[in-house]
């Protein structure tokens, strides 16, 4: 079946935080004891605050990101005109099929939608297929957004000209 990326349903939910924190887990990203895997477990606050959307594969989920609208809390490093996504999770049995590319590709389109000039993100420097991913779309290093959230855990940022990419 194609792929389709879509608003999360509340049923959802759960599965969808279990997918974000099993994603980070699964490739040693964080340690399953690590506080922040309560975070990305927490779907339904992201829903609440945020865009929470699913790439599915018929009726199976398959991966989750969150797009950040204007005033989200979940906003970390974006400003002004710029839109933001995080915890973009595929699962590990899911991965090589285009569900990051498409669930990267619907931030970028809901980022157009309400007029952002650039879009931004943050990652971990472990993350390098998802680095490799963001550069295909044109996405280069922010040095100057780089940041600690908590003590040990460096993020670094990336941004894309929404306007240059679309022409």
């Amino acid at each position: 079946m194609p792929l389709t990326v879509r608003p999360a349903v509340p049923e959802e939910f759960e599965r969808v935080g279990e997918i974000t924190a099993v994603a980070y887990v699964h490739d040693g990203h964080l340690a399953a004891d690590f506080s922040y895997v309560e975070v990305l477990r927490d779907a339904a606050a992201r829903a609440n605050a945020a865009e929470l959307l699913v790439a599915t594969d018929g009726a199976t989920i398959l991966g989750t990101v969150t797009w950040c609208p204007d005033g989200s809390p979940y906003k970390e490093v974006a400003a002004g005109d710029e839109g933001e996504f995080r915890m973009l999770a595929v699962l590990p049995e899911a991965r090589g099929r285009g569900v990051a590319r498409a669930l990267v590709q619907a931030c970028l389109d809901r980022s157009r939608e309400t007029g952002h000039a650039r879009i931004v993100l943050s990652t971990q420097p472990s993350m390098a297929p998802a680095h490799a991913l963001y550069e295909s779309f044109g996405f280069v290093r922010d040095p100057a957004r780089d940041w600690e959230p908590v003590p040990g855990i460096h993020l670094v940022a990336y941004a894309l000209d929404l306007l240059q990419a679309a022409g």
